[in-house]
């Protein structure tokens, strides 16, 4: 229950627990959780507990307020004295200045407390620097950060126990006052991330002049605050690619504080890429990215998305603009079905991305998810044991509508683009037609030379909203090399190759991290 008003200015909501009617220290205390929808988590601080009434007052608004009914909508109390009751926990009075902590067991060498706001390493308008071997720890925010620089190379190093996220390419975005919400945007900043999806929400264009060439490779970033990677660069208005990249990088445990829309790469601009990297263990994504002509290949990914609601494991969407992208040769496989998760998914109306090469095995509950979009291309994929493989809907013609309504947010963002006109019209010929004919529903979405093993429906959805050809679906043994561990491939005479005239010899043995765990 929220009340707002001169009484209330703030959320107040009822609990039914007894737990928090003995908590009495509320002075420093603060909630977590997903008090709303399952694709967003939030934090604010409590003012106030009524244990007659057994209802909590918070001294902040939330994103989205609370609701109720749903397996995700749980919280948990953090900085508070009475659930100080665990080894590696702690409890911070700011007002006195103290931090009570119950160590962990056995004997502890060393105690880190960090007050460095900003970055660990800050490299601007910086050429040919190379930064190797050197392990980064122990920040409160960022542990390399990366400005208009040309060919800067992170390379060999461990970054890890930062409190926010790991290494950021490009400038982010700070906030004024109290604003929240993804709409609310911000104003440009240097040495920070802030609230990028806000900022790229509001304003498509948003160049975080991220350099080019830059790269991060060989890394190892791991228990992290608020992500892995943020990989800006490029220019969006003219379509002016960046070329930094990520490569044969170990993330995992990047959401240590913020739990949604932080993913362990965030990718944004143009022509980007991320390339051979395992991605794993985290509640939210592993891949978010905006902008066009990305690359996004050869990577491993499991168990992501593991808390969350409606997300996928890579992620874009509402702004059909985003084109040019391209997934491909990636191992999918472990996510979560408890909730609805995708491996790829292409939301409220997201176009023209071509995705090819890729396992899905145990992909989620949803493993393609085509949100209303138009013109993705699906082509060799493997989906492996999954109840459905592709679901489609036509969501712009029902609760979705007000996206595509004359002025509202998809006219706004083809026309900021000048989508008519070039780089665009030439880049993308189909985007220039994008209001020809009935837009509210999915139109050109291909669905070619695909196995689908083991899969209960291949599409869930409408199936005349897609373009099937040559598929093949079958409950026996495809020819797999070991059909419990898709990635050994096919024997040489696998019955696939007889099935799918023309389907390739995928690349099984270059996908994920060289590195050694």
């Amino acid at each position: 229950m929220a009340k707002e008003g001169k009484e209330a200015p703030f959320p107040v909501f009822g609990y039914q627990e007894e737990r928090p009617s003995s908590w009495k220290s509320v002075e420093n205390m603060w909630i977590s959780g997903y008090f709303a929808h399952g694709y967003a988590d939030d934090m604010i601080c409590v003012e106030s507990i009524d244990t007659i009434h057994k209802m909590i007052h918070t001294g902040q608004h939330t994103v989205y307020g609370f609701m109720t009914g749903a397996p995700w909508h749980q919280w948990f109390a953090l900085n508070l004295l009475e659930g100080l009751d665990g080894p590696g926990e702690y409890v911070i009075d700011a007002g006195r200045g103290k931090m009570y902590v119950y160590p962990l067991a056995g004997k502890m060498e060393n105690w880190s407390v960090s007050l460095l706001e900003g970055p660990l390493l800050a490299i601007e308008h910086g050429k040919d620097v190379k930064v190797q071997g050197i392990t980064f720890e122990y920040g409160r925010h960022i542990g390399v950060y990366m400005e208009n620089t040309h060919r800067a190379l992170i390379k060999n190093c461990i970054i890890r126990n930062m409190g926010g996220v790991g290494v950021s390419i490009g400038k982010g975005t700070l906030k004024a006052g109290n604003q929240r919400g993804h709409e609310s945007g911000g104003n440009p900043a240097s040495r920070v991330v802030g609230d990028l999806m806000g900022m790229v929400y509001q304003n498509i264009l948003f160049n975080r002049e991220g350099g080019t060439e830059n790269g991060v490779v060989d890394c190892h970033i791991y228990n992290v605050g608020a992500g892995g990677i943020s990989l800006g660069g490029g220019d969006r208005a003219s379509l002016t690619p960046a070329g930094n990249y990520v490569e044969n990088c170990r993330i995992h445990d990047y959401n240590r504080i913020e739990k949604s829309y932080r993913p362990g790469i965030w990718m944004d601009g143009v022509g980007n890429r991320i390339s051979k990297c395992d991605i794993y263990d985290a509640p939210s994504m592993a891949i978010l990215f905006h902008g066009n002509n990305h690359v996004i290949e050869l990577c491993d990914i499991t168990n992501v998305c593991s808390e969350v609601d409606d997300q996928g494991a890579v992620y874009y969407g509402r702004d059909p603009s985003e084109q040019g992208n391209v997934i491909r040769y990636c191992y999918f496989h472990e996510l979560s079905p408890r909730h609805r998760v995708t491996a790829t998914y292409h939301d409220d109306g997201a176009c023209g991305a071509e995705v090819y090469g890729n396992i899905y095995h145990k992909a989620g509950s949803l493993p393609v998810l085509i949100g209303g979009g138009h013109n993705n291309h699906y082509r060799h994929n493997i989906f492996i044991d999954s109840p459905v493989a592709i679901h489609i809907d036509a969501r712009m013609q029902g609760w979705g509508k007000f996206m595509i309504e004359k002025g509202a947010i998809i006219d706004q963002r083809l026309q900021t683009v000048n989508y008519k006109n070039p780089p665009y019209s030439t880049a993308y010929p189909l985007l220039a037609a994008y209001w020809d004919n009935d837009t509210s529903y999915p139109k050109g979405n291909v669905i070619e030379e695909n196995l689908f093993y083991k899969i209960g429906n291949v599409v869930h959805g409408q199936s005349e909203w897609l373009e099937l050809y040559n598929n093949w679906a079958t409950g026996s043994d495809p020819g797999f090399v070991d059909a419990a561990d898709p990635l050994k491939g096919f024997k040489d005479d696998a019955l696939i190759y007889q099935r799918i005239n023309g389907f390739p010899r995928l690349p099984f043995e270059k996908i994920g991290c060289d590195l050694s765990k």
